[in-house]
Order: C-alpha cells, then structure tokens, then sequence
C-alpha cells in the first residue's frame, strides 16, 4: 500500500479536510453480517456483549462491480473502518465525526423503557462494535436509518426476539429499540413446495410483534439499463417496468424468476390471515418488502 509519508507536514486544515473525504457520506449505509458459527469472528457491542452475529463470510460476498476485480464485502463499515486505527490523527476525527465515547445513557434504571432522546436525535446516532481477534476492526453503524443484512446460515437459529436489539451493536439504555430495517437474502430454495410451508411460518414468527420493515433482497432482480435512480412500485405492489428479473431462458430456474415476488405476497397474504383468525387479540405485524440488487 502506498504511503504518504509528509502528509504530517500539509497544513491541519487540509489534513481535515482530507480525513472528512475518507468517511462515508451522509446517507442511509448498508452493513452485511453473517450468522455466528464457529471458527467466524463474532462481533462484539461496546459493552463487550458478545452476540449471534459474526464476520460476513468470503463465500456469500456480493458480485463485484468491477469486472476486474474479486467479489468483495460492500459493507458500508468497511468505507472508513480502518481510520478508527490507522493512527491517532484518523481516530481524532472518527471520534469528532462519530462522537463513540460521547454515547449518551440514560440516567434511570436499564430496564425502564421510558424514551429519553427523540426519534430525530437517535436517527442521527452512531453506534459501534467490534470483530473479535486481530487485526482490530471497529464497526460503525447508524441503527434508525441503515439497511443490515443478515446472510443466514440456519433460519431456526436465528433468535427473532432480539436480532434487531443485536443489530443496534446498543444498549437499551442508550435510548435504542432496535433497527428500522433488517435485509434477509432470498433463496430460491425456499420456493420448492416441501420447504414454503416452514419458510412462510419462520417467518410468521419474525413479523409480528416488531417495528422493524423486514426486506428479502433478490440478486436475481436488477435495474433495467437506462432506468432512472427511483425504484418504481405500482398501488398494487408490483413492479414498473423499471426492474426486470434476469436468467437464461432455457433453465429451470427461469421458470421460477418470479418466486421471490410471490413469496413476499405469500407472506404478506399469511401475516393477513393470521390478524383475521386472532381477532382483537392479534399483535401487530411488520412491513415486508422486496429489494432488488443493481450497481447506481
């Protein structure tokens, strides 16, 4: 890696001003975590709580965008991870931008679920963590307005209850409840008719009683070329014609493309039927939607 040995000596301004370019931009971030097995690195909260969640594995990486280069992990912490230890300079200004040992508890009993920050100021808190072992890989997220995609090994370990609690890499006292947004990656496996079944109830059981949006994201579906940045939805839910699925015709699999979009309506169609059949009793459910993946 090429090393810029003087940039001591430019001037504190542009120093800054250089740092400042190195972070990510202010917008929505998206974070890819594994599920904890073992041998991975997990991921620990600031309180050393260690939680099911670990390093994204090289297996499940996002094809590049760059046809010249390996698949890779795009997560948005990765963008200016490595600042919080590159040396004293970079920690300074992660710390003024991110402000991590600012974090602010709320002066009550943990358990107390009264709120102590408004929703405009949690929206703008960072919170961090870290990847157990070395080389030190701090992880920065933004909880209320970041995507976090969790790329599943075994769904009936995943621990419903509180994966939007682990995801926040917070404490409740801290004034967070959880994330806005939780990303599982849809398997086309899921749509074989001796799987649906136990799909659809798994996740029964992880959209209601939440305040998340839970989204499935479809590598298979992507932006049409010349399509303009908006995702484009009709009131029925259905996509314009902006998005397309892609696959060779000739394949199995193409006649199944649509699968993903059915599964979420099928979902949608259970979580519906479900508050119908509990009457005045039945939990709220959360939104379920349907991502694409494409290159901006």
């Amino acid at each position: 890696m090429t090393t810029f040995e003087r940039f001591t000596e430019l001037p504190r301004e542009l120093r800054d001003q250089i740092w400042t370019l190195a972070i990510r931009d202010d917008h929505p971030g998206a974070h890819i975590f594994g599920q904890y097995v073992t041998g991975s690195r997990r991921i620990q909260s600031r309180d050393s709580i260690c939680v099911d969640l670990a390093e994204s594995s090289w297996r499940r990486y996002f094809e590049s965008l760059n046809e010249y280069r390996s698949d890779e992990n795009i997560s948005t912490y990765l963008i200016d991870g490595g600042l919080w230890a590159a040396c004293h300079e970079s920690r300074c200004i992660m710390e003024r931008h991110f402000k991590q040992s600012k974090r602010q508890l709320a002066p009550r009993h943990p358990y107390d679920h009264r709120r102590s920050f408004s929703q405009e100021e949690l929206f703008k808190k960072a919170t961090s963590g870290y990847f157990e072992g070395t080389p030190l890989e701090r992880v920065t997220v933004f909880p209320l307005r970041d995507l976090f995609i969790l790329q599943h090994e075994d769904l009936d370990k995943i621990d419903w209850n509180g994966i939007d609690y682990e995801l926040a890499l917070a404490s409740l006292r801290e004034g967070f409840y959880g994330v806005n947004h939780i990303v599982m990656e849809y398997d086309r496996a899921w749509a074989d008719g001796s799987r649906k079944d136990d799909i659809i109830f798994t996740f029964l059981q992880a959209c209601v009683g939440v305040t998340y949006t839970l989204w499935f994201i479809d590598r298979s579906l992507k932006r049409k070329s010349q399509a303009p940045e908006i995702l484009e939805i009709k009131d029925d839910g259905t996509l314009m014609e902006n998005w397309e699925y892609i696959g060779p015709v000739e394949t199995y699999w193409y006649d199944h493309i649509y699968d993903s979009l059915e599964f979420v309506r099928d979902l949608e169609a259970k979580l519906d039927e479900q508050k119908v059949t509990d009457g005045s009793e039945a939990e709220e459910h959360c939104f379920v939607q349907l991502l694409g993946w494409a290159p901006l």
